[in-house]
């Protein structure tokens, strides 16, 4: 055979074989599960060495561990409760998707290599020769990158870059990268990461046993998903995580991630109640909507975000109490007997790629037809504007009267608009009839325009009612 056909089919067989093994599976201690590229579950790692395509997604229980070895002696290092993805690997470039928990990178960007690891609000790269960072991803997205070694640089999703040399650290979230610090001492960083640990894992207990409950109502049905992937809208099929975290007694927060081809795309909330809540969450989060009655617990802050990519929805409110709306002074308001008592806040603002859109004040408010709209200032910190925000014209319809699709359209003054689509969906995929918008039963999809950018985000029947928390 000529030589160069040789030389041919040897440069085919290696971009195949590249294409086919992005990474090795080294080690994997306790509960490692891969989820191959395509697949719609988890299965056990199993026995190491095992190749990895890319695509493939990798997880790891309670105090489990898994190293993987990538391109040119780079190596992942994920610990307990941590998610990562092997999004891109090609001749001399290797990215990682860090969706949860903490991964430890050692990666050398010479020799024209390049090493990243991108998280749901930045994206972190290996600069130099030898380059080790450790990345811990939190609820909601943000991130805290430490440099252990070498140099790194670290860039947001809104294009602000900074470089990390050893011994320095920085959190990064919605708002952008942060002031970079010291990094903890090592007795720090142990007692950090214990109570991470702790936190993550109470929220997965708590998680379990709301998708045991769901499992066991979807299999009367004789329908049940696998593993957690779910049916869209459009009947594509989505990768979603839930997580539910308690970072103190009073405090708790839900985050809904969503896995596609094109990205990923996250939904959070953040909520602060007046005393301590029950071990049992399903009651706090069925009251989230309303209740019969006033419930033992109040939310006073709370903080959602939607977000994907460089875009991001956030509505903040504070000074919630509770109200019967069938008792105050406004008619308009009033509502089914069943679910009369509501929370209302006193101060709230809708914030578009973390710039105030509308907001409003008010002093124990009893119906939101007496708040005051923001036009000068912060509603939440009092904090003095720029300009006057600009006039809001919000619409709500639902366009289709045979689907639970309901379209609401906030038109401002300066040009700009906020589309919100929320839909039912059927439980085999598409959208529900019309009859079913609102049930507590079915899974909702939500899709969010902000500035020319799509967030869609598909919400699990057992954490929609979190989405719903000012009229």
């Amino acid at each position: 055979m000529p030589p160069v056909r040789v030389f041919a089919l040897a440069a085919l067989f290696c971009a195949v074989s590249g294409s086919v093994r992005a990474a090795v599976l080294r080690e994997a201690t306790g509960l490692v599960q891969i989820r191959p590229a395509g697949a719609d579950s988890w299965r056990p790692a199993g026995k190491a060495p095992r190749p990895m395509s890319e695509g493939d997604g990798l997880r790891t229980g309670f105090n489990a561990k898994a190293r993987v070895e990538l391109h040119a002696g780079s190596v992942l290092e994920a610990e307990g409760n941590a998610h990562v993805s092997i999004e891109v690997d090609g001749p001399g470039h290797t990215s990682i998707h860090a969706m949860f928990g903490t991964v430890r990178l050692s990666a050398s960007a010479g020799g024209g290599r390049a090493v990243s690891v991108r998280t749901p609000t930045c994206v972190v790269r290996a600069r130099g020769d030898r380059v080790v960072t450790r990345i811990t991803v939190a609820g909601g997205g943000s991130a805290t990158i430490e440099v252990v070694e070498g140099v790194a640089g670290v860039e947001d999703n809104r294009g602000t870059a900074i470089i990390l040399r050893a011994g320095q650290r920085v959190a990064v979230d919605l708002a952008g990268v942060h002031e970079a610090t010291a990094a903890p001492t090592p007795v720090q960083a142990r007692k950090i990461d214990f109570m991470a640990t702790m936190r993550r894992e109470l929220g997965f207990e708590l998680g379990r046993d709301a998708d045991f409950t769901a499992a066991s109502r979807e299999a009367r049905r004789g329908e049940r998903e696998l593993g957690r992937v779910l049916i869209d809208a459009d009947g594509r099929r989505v990768r979603v995580e839930e997580y539910v975290v308690r970072p103190s007694d009073s405090r708790l927060s839900l985050v809904v991630m969503n896995g596609r081809p094109e990205g990923l795309s996250y939904y959070s909330w953040d909520g602060r109640f007046d005393r301590a809540l029950p071990r049992n969450l399903e009651a706090v989060f069925a009251g989230l909507t309303g209740s019969a009655a006033a419930t033992a617990w109040t939310v006073t802050d709370f903080t959602a975000t939607w977000a994907t990519g460089g875009a991001s929805l956030a509505e903040r409110g504070s000074g919630g109490h509770q109200v019967d709306l069938n008792a105050n002074a406004d008619p308009l308001d009033d509502v089914a007997a069943g679910t009369a008592f509501r929370t209302i806040f006193d101060r709230y603002g809708v914030y578009a790629n973390g710039v105030l859109k509308r907001g409003f004040t008010g002093a124990n408010l009893q119906t939101y037809s007496d708040a005051a709209a923001s036009s000068t200032n912060d509603p939440l910190t009092g904090a003095a504007l720029g300009a006057n925000l600009p006039v809001v014209v919000i619409n709500t319809t639902f366009p289709d009267g045979a689907s639970a699709r309901r379209v609401t359209r906030e038109a401002y003054g300066d040009g700009t608009t906020i589309t919100r689509e929320d839909l039912a969906l059927e439980f085999g995929g598409g959208v529900a009839p019309r009859a079913s918008y609102g049930s507590p039963d079915r899974h909702r999809e939500q899709r969010i325009t902000v500035g020319g950018a799509v967030i869609r985000v598909v919400m699990p029947s057992d954490a929609a009612a979190a989405t719903r928390q000012v009229p």
